[in-house]
């Protein structure tokens, strides 16, 4: 029997993944055509079909689309550009095109095959779209028109005649105001630090944004420069980033991760608790624009402790798959569905309310009272009373809710075991399955510790001659049992983890939360929600048997204010037989953990429902490691929590 010919689409798309991972020196580099394309998340590069019949335009299309992406992996540095990355609504997209026009450059001026590509796609894109003069002047698109101006310094390439226009209309007045600076560009593209800081001067020059204070002359290395040029590092942080001022870039990744972790002093943790002779000056500085959260109220006299770390070198970020084989995993996930088989329907049937509540807001924003748009049929009366009066139009608005990225942090510790961490597993996977299938993307994350009673932590502190007041005294281990851009389906059975016998162990809180929260931080989405399930306090024996009893409670009540009061992330908790809201300001206890399905879903439909807050309201990356007294040991080693601040994916 013969075999069925090949498509002739089939060369084509082989050719191009080669070409596009020569490109991105990235031999792993994921090529996958979609519906969904273009779109670039981490090591996964989607395309647009090819149609059928593909003309030579097509082609030149979707090669350039692909080329985008490519010289992005090669040639961005994701941390580095968000580190100087302005806040303003105003200057950051005039940043991000900037930086697109280098990115692009880069590849144009080296092969002219690239450049002939990107024209194609730039070219297509700007076809589309009509110049109205009175309509550019209202609102000014300068991000489009200053990245088309770049573009045309580092490549001498003209902008498509379709721009044209709109770029003759500000050219004048932005090259009397940045034109100095950007002729500047042209000798910064292979630095990507010196180019960004002569961009923030760009934005600087045409007066985009008044939050420049730590602009072009900030330090360009942090307390980790050590280890900031790891190309790893900044393969991790580089998942569906994306700025640029084409609309075929914008759709591809609209919302870069504005803001990562903060240089400056004012960020570290709050470190003095509530005194009573002191009252009036315990606030912690500078809290931003969001509202000041709620202060813990401690019973009895408790003294100011900086919080710090004996040893990180025994602590480990690890997947799920890493902690056990595949068969084991296998046969955890069949028993927890075993066990939660009646639980789970009506799981199924919240999860699904949940959805038709997401997917209802898509049809409930509208704009009326429009001179053109959609007829507003109810006020046709308008007409009928009065005939002179005009017509009346609507407008769909756009909605935000899937710009979203959702974080479930379930408390691992021993006291969880049992039906507890059933009833979380289960939920957690549902609830990934349907914020899924609403195009919301869901994390799933652990936090225990390696050993009880310390560990090789506490060995090490031992043969130190034990030092007094040695700060957290224990292995962490924290556990990645779905990353936002894995889909659920690959990820379902790392959730029967959670059955092994011996996994759960201590619970420090304060610093999983930090984990968590900077891993939000280095999402490119414009929402970002954390959501904590635990069962009580922070425990583990061996730091509080060596430092106070309140240690590891009152780091996770510092914690918490700084993200509830400075972050962007909106940060909520669920407490199965304790009262977490003594710590949390948004929270519910529920008594019987059959009520945890239903106490998710509302909290999280609650969330949506409300509009979100913007990341330019609050300062972000706020959380810095607590510091390490003793310094990296041990051959266990698999990531310390200078990997985590990288955002480890």
């Amino acid at each position: 029997m013969a075999k069925n010919p090949e498509s002739p689409l089939e060369p084509f798309k082989r050719a191009l993944a080669h070409a596009a991972r020569s490109l991105a020196e990235k031999a792993d580099l994921e090529i996958v055509y979609s519906g969904e394309g273009p779109q670039l998340s981490g090591n996964r590069a989607v395309l647009p079909h090819p149609p059928r019949d593909l003309t030579p335009t097509d082609a030149a299309r979707i090669r350039g689309l692909a080329d985008q992406m490519a010289l992005r992996i090669a040639h961005h540095d994701t941390a580095a550009h968000a580190k100087t990355r302005p806040a303003s609504p105003q200057g950051a997209p005039i940043y991000d095109g900037i930086e697109q026009a280098r990115i692009e450059a880069i590849g144009a001026n080296a092969l002219g095959g690239v450049r002939e590509n990107l024209r194609a796609v730039m070219e297509q894109a700007w076809a589309k779209r009509s110049f109205n003069q009175i309509e550019a002047m209202a609102n000014p698109p300068l991000a489009e028109v200053v990245s088309l101006m770049v573009r045309e310094r580092l490549t001498g390439e003209k902008p498509p005649a379709m721009a044209q226009p709109l770029v003759n209309l500000f050219r004048d007045e932005i090259e009397a105001k940045a034109g100095a600076d950007l002729d500047k560009l042209a000798e910064s593209v292979s630095d990507q630090k010196a180019y960004a800081r002569i961009a923030r001067a760009i934005i600087r020059d045409l007066k985009m944004g008044d939050d420049l204070s730590d602009g072009p002359d900030q330090p360009e290395e942090d307390e980790d420069s050590g280890e900031e040029g790891d190309p790893e590092a900044s393969d991790d942080q580089d998942e569906g980033d994306g700025e640029g001022a084409s609309p075929q870039q914008t759709a591809m990744d609209e919302n870069e991760a504005t803001h990562r972790e903060s240089e400056e002093a004012d960020s570290q943790l709050m470190q003095a608790e509530d005194d009573p002779n002191a009252e009036d000056t315990d606030e912690p500085p500078d809290m931003g624009e969001g509202e000041q959260p709620a202060r813990p109220d401690f019973k009895g006299e408790i003294k100011p402790v900086t919080y710090k770390v004996f040893t990180t070198g025994h602590d480990e970020v690890v997947s799920a798959e890493e902690l056990c084989d595949p068969e084991e995993l296998t046969r955890l996930r069949a028993y927890l569905d075993q066990q939660l088989a009646s639980l789970s329907s009506v799981v199924a049937r919240l999860a699904n309310r949940l959805q038709r509540k997401l997917l209802a807001q898509q049809n409930r924003s509208w704009s009326f009272d429009l001179e053109e748009g959609i007829l507003d049929v109810a006020r046709l009366t308008r007409v009928i009373v009065d005939p002179t009066a005009p017509l009346s139009f609507k407008e769909e608005d756009d909605t935000e809710f899937r710009d979203t990225v959702v974080t479930i942090l379930i408390d691992n510790s021993g006291s969880m075991r049992g039906r507890p961490i059933m009833v979380a597993a289960v939920c957690a996977d549902i609830l990934a399955r349907t914020l899924e299938r609403c195009g919301v993307k869901t994390e799933i994350l652990g936090f225990t510790t390696r050993a009880w009673k310390g560990g090789a932590s506490r060995e090490d502190w031992l043969k130190s001659g034990k030092p007094a007041q040695p700060g957290r005294l224990n292995d962490l281990r924290h556990i990645i049992y779905k990353a936002a851009d894995a889909p659920w389906r690959r990820a379902r059975r790392n959730l029967g983890l959670m059955m092994r016998e011996g996994l759960l162990k201590e619970n420090i809180d304060g610093e999983a939360l930090m984990w968590a929260h900077q891993r939000l931080i280095g999402r490119p989405e414009a929402r970002r929600i954390m959501l904590v399930i635990s069962d009580g306090a922070p425990v583990d024996d061996s730091t509080l048997s060596v430092n106070s009893g309140h240690y590891l409670e009152r780091h996770l009540r510092e914690v918490i204010s700084e993200i509830e009061g400075r972050s962007p992330v909106q940060l909520i908790a669920i407490g199965i037989g304790h009262d977490v809201t003594r710590y949390y300001s948004r929270a519910v206890t529920i008594v019987d953990v059959e009520q945890l399905a239903g106490a998710m879903v509302e909290q999280l439909a609650e969330l949506f429902e409300e509009d979100p807050r913007r990341a330019s309201r609050k300062t972000a990356g706020l959380l810095q490691p607590p510091p390490n007294t003793h310094g990296p040991s041990g051959p266990a080693r698999r990531s310390t929590f200078k990997e985590v601040r990288r955002s480890v994916a």
